[in-house]
């Protein structure tokens, strides 16, 4: 349901495209209506996600997409041997 000034934000994790299937614009689709999702259904201004700054790809995708650096978190333990992740957010424009 819509957002009830709960101190809850929305949170892209674990978006995953199939290598056979990469380059298509799927990823990006998907981020798309995660966003949409998020803004439209659920009345959030913003969005999270954490990415490896060794993944090339993703760190593109998400920048391309306006997703803006706000620090970084090190060691965390869910990363497995990243030695750091970074935090990214995107302002939704609602």
């Amino acid at each position: 349901g819509k957002n009830q000034g709960r101190d809850l934000q929305p949170y892209l994790s674990n978006l995953c495209v199939d290598e056979s299937f990469r380059g298509k614009g799927i990823g990006r689709a998907l981020v798309r209506c995660v966003e949409n999702i998020a803004a439209s259904t659920w009345g959030y201004k913003r969005i999270y996600l954490h990415v490896d700054p060794d993944n090339d790809a993703a760190l593109s995708l998400y920048k391309s997409e306006g997703y803006r650096d706000v620090g970084f978190r090190w060691n965390p333990f869910w990363a497995g041997k990243a030695p750091q992740i970074g935090y990214f957010v995107k302002n939704l424009g609602t």
